[in-house]
């Protein structure tokens, strides 16, 4: 309900989108040396467009530019034509082409214009007059990229034509390729054939703030805005006569109440001043909106007294935005004079046309000044008065502030009856958040009253509530209020949201089987937009693979991907599925195909090469999982928590391969970037131990991993082998023993260790023992490893007893 103060928020972009909307909006009467008929294409000019293979819809070319420029209003008639031409005076074939197609054009025979320039250009390739003239004539027949084309070679001839430019920027405009557009303009601006006094330099930048405006960069708008406020305020500078100084000013766009609001934007407060000084003086200093963003601007460069002056001013027009309210709060407070705000906001009240507005202030002040009696009574009288849905609102926060959960549930009912929307209760949770111990009382309040029969719930309330339960981690109650919700039969939307959001809350509460149920329950809704229906199936895919359902997830990605083929991260989704359902050769070619849709999407793409590579880790086809790890190492602006992954696989990958050598060399550079890692340190350090060196190094190494995960079984396990190698036999037999005390976790190797220590420590029999254990579990594995099954059936012998061990 409380807006931001417009000192701390971007308060006047969001009204600039219907102004920009039009791409094609420049002006440039350079042009009409060669548009002297506003007529349609003759009959020839359309047959000939509509062959064109790159044609688009041509529309009756306007009278005059979409965007008012600095041309005098009145000037219907196009200048004559100019003969004179760059075309060098030798090449008279080219110059006769020229002039025949500036009469074809005059006359109305587009499609003989158009060949008459193309054979100028093309006798004098040297000459950029005949392809300007081309490229402009294209335009306006509709054929844009021939059109951008030609204005390109007329550039590359004349790298200083900056009439060009502009006419090229307008054509990526209106293909929505904003950033070379902006680039164009820059380069037009720094042409030595451009004089900086002149009406082209200021329509240069007119362009180009718009442009940076369509790009919602107000800071780089601010430097084109500048230009133009001097030549607002001294157009005998730029050469501009009183017709285009008017227009100037006319200009939504270009008058001086954007410039201000664009300076106020970026902190360039001087200017915004001078601005809106100019609006006053311009208006004879009647009371109007300029005065209430000339009172913002003065306030932010401290001149408090004359703020408060222009924003009585803005008050004598017997508006009253909450903004201007606003900042009427800030002055007094700045200067001392807080006690006068109660009073002035009475006063303000008596001779106003926004008097809601002041009593909805003054309602939402006595709450922050923790005045709950005097809030509710505020906004009592303005739902008596007014029946203003936003007081019920305010009824809201005074429960929130007197921590009172059942008056406030009361309130959220009675405010939902007044038509305030699911919407606007969501900004109340930042309220709630605040106090976390009562937001928990209200989410617990609200699931006691779904056993009280007498209590009123209405299904967007629960929703709300089940909302505040999300934000505080209340799982439980958060999937109670999301059912309450639907059994209440909410209007389609909020069901539709309701069901989503309570098949991720089984989800999070690995009630995988209920949370399936649920997506399918929601793609059972008839006429379910495709959208909908796509982020169900895959989310019941997600659901169902973690409930090793394989089938019923294949299906369910393979649904989505028929309503979305070649969609990047469903490709990618039923890759993941099938690596999962050990359907490996299916997965590679899914993840192959997942790597080449997702190019442009750097994350996306990311996720593929490490699960392409993983498969092929899986698959023990070493010599891919490398070739996979190092194309993703090849990539720019790779994260880097990517980078430590992708080398840490491809350490694993040379050292599987055999190549031990290549796999140390590689952790050596992780563990150079971060010798803290445990995760390196440990890896680097059992590498030593396996190869019997740097053993003392490795201890070392290996306790920094097992210090910041003390139960960690891999880690204990490469403790106690480098302990094992060092000759420490009792203290890594106690080391192995918990590396092996989870029931639920067994590792046939990290058993074979605690059997290597046991036979070292000559307690044979129960190496024996623990060797058979590590052998039945390999066995048992989803894929038995044949070199590990091989080695512990050479060390237990053909008897079952270790090698050495006396026959039972």
């Amino acid at each position: 309900m409380t807006r931001l103060s417009p000192r701390n928020s971007s308060f006047w972009l969001s009204g600039f989108g219907c102004l920009l909307a039009v791409a094609g909006h420049w002006n440039h009467s350079w042009a009409q040396e060669t548009q002297t008929s506003p007529a349609e294409p003759s009959t020839q000019a359309k047959e000939t467009q509509a062959a064109e293979s790159d044609a688009q819809p041509s529309a009756k070319p306007p009278e005059k530019d979409a965007l008012p420029g600095l041309t005098q209003p009145g000037d219907d008639a196009s200048p004559e034509l100019k003969p004179k031409t760059d075309i060098d005076p030798k090449q008279t074939e080219a110059q006769a082409a020229y002039m025949e197609g500036l009469a074809a054009q005059k006359d109305g025979r587009l499609n003989d214009a158009l060949k008459a320039f193309r054979r100028a250009a093309e006798a004098d390739p040297k000459a950029a007059d005949p392809l300007r003239a081309e490229a402009i004539l294209l335009r306006r027949l509709g054929r844009i990229r021939q059109a951008e084309q030609r204005a390109r070679e007329a550039i590359e001839v004349d790298p200083e034509d900056y009439q060009m430019r502009l006419e090229l920027a307008g054509l990526l405009l209106a293909g929505q390729k904003g950033g070379e557009a902006a680039q164009l303009i820059d380069e037009a601006l720094e042409s030595k054939k451009l004089d900086h006094a002149s009406p082209d330099f200021i329509n240069l930048h007119s362009i180009r703030g718009r442009i940076h405006l369509l790009g919602r960069d107000a800071a780089g708008a601010a430097d084109s805005y500048s230009v133009i406020l001097k030549a607002l305020e001294k157009p005998e500078d730029f050469g501009l006569d009183f017709r285009q100084h008017q227009t100037l000013m006319a200009d939504r766009t270009t008058g001086y109440e954007t410039v201000g609001k664009i300076m106020l934007e970026v902190g360039r407060y001087d200017k915004a001043i001078v601005a809106f000084s100019a609006m006053a003086r311009i208006n004879e200093d009647e009371p109007g909106d300029y005065h209430y963003w000339l009172a913002q601007a003065q306030y932010r460069k401290d001149d408090i007294e004359p703020a408060l002056k222009n924003l009585n001013r803005y008050f004598e027009t017997k508006r009253r935005s909450h903004d201007s309210l606003q900042l009427l709060r800030d002055l007094l407070r700045v200067s001392d004079r807080s006690d006068d705000l109660v009073p002035q906001l009475v006063e303000l009240e008596k001779n106003s046309i926004d008097t809601d507005a002041v009593n909805m202030f003054l309602g939402e002040l006595y709450i922050d000044r923790g005045e709950g009696a005097k809030a509710s009574e505020v906004f009592k009288s303005v739902i008596a008065n007014s029946g203003t849905a936003d007081a019920y609102l305010g009824l809201v926060r005074v429960d929130i502030l007197n921590r009172d959960a059942a008056g406030m549930l009361n309130s959220i009912n009675k405010a939902l009856n007044a038509r305030i929307t699911e919407e606007e209760l969501v900004p109340l949770t930042t309220y709630l958040q605040n106090d976390e111990a009562f937001a928990k009382s209200v989410v617990e309040e609200a699931v006691r009253s779904l056993k009280d029969s007498s209590a009123e719930q209405q299904a967007g309330a629960l929703y709300f509530y089940s909302q505040l339960a999300d934000k505080l981690e209340m799982h439980e109650q958060e999937g109670q209020l999301l059912q309450a919700t639907l059994d209440r039969n909410p209007p389609p939307a909020l069901g539709i949201e309701a069901l989503g959001r309570l098949g991720l809350n089984l989800y999070a509460q690995e009630k995988y089987a209920e949370s399936a149920e649920v997506f399918r329950r929601l793609l059972s809704i008839p006429g379910l937009p495709a959208g909908e229906q796509v982020m169900s199936l895959y989310r019941l895919s997600a659901v169902e693979a973690e409930n090793e359902n394989f089938d019923g997830a294949l299906k369910a990605i393979d649904m989505a991907m028929k309503i979305a083929p070649s969609n990047p991260q469903l490709t990618y989704q039923q890759g993941l599925i099938q690596f999962q359902a050990d359907k490996l050769e299916d997965a590679e070619k899914t993840l192959k195909s997942a790597v080449s849709l997702s190019a442009g999407d750097a994350a996306l793409e990311t996720q593929s090469l490490m699960l392409l590579g993983a498969l092929y880790d899986q698959m023990s086809r070493w010599d891919d999982a490398i070739r996979e790890y190092n194309k993703l190492l090849e990539k720019e602006d790779l994260e880097e928590r990517s980078v430590r992954r992708a080398r840490m696989r491809l350490s694993n990958a040379y050292v599987q391969k055999g190549d031990m050598a290549g796999g140390e060399k590689i952790l050596e550079e992780v563990y150079k970037s971060d010798p803290t890692d445990p995760g390196v340190n440990n890896d680097l350090g059992y590498l030593y131990a396996e190869q019997n060196k740097n053993l003392e190094q490795a201890e070392k190494m290996i306790r920094i991993a097992v210090d910041a995960e003390p139960d960690n079984p891999a880690y204990l396990d490469s403790l106690g082998w480098v302990l094992y190698r060092l000759g420490k036999h009792e203290e890594a037999l106690e080391t192995l023993r918990k590396a092996n005390a989870d029931p639920d976790y067994r590792d046939a190797t990290i058993i074979e260790h605690l059997g290597d220590v046991q036979k070292a420590l000559k307690q044979d029999s129960d190496a024996s023992k623990t060797w058979q254990e590590a052998l039945e579990v390999e066995r048992k594995s989803a894929a038995p490893d044949e070199a590990i099954v091989k080695r512990l059936e050479g060390k237990i012998g053909p008897n079952g007893q270790s090698p050495g061990e006396p026959e039972k």
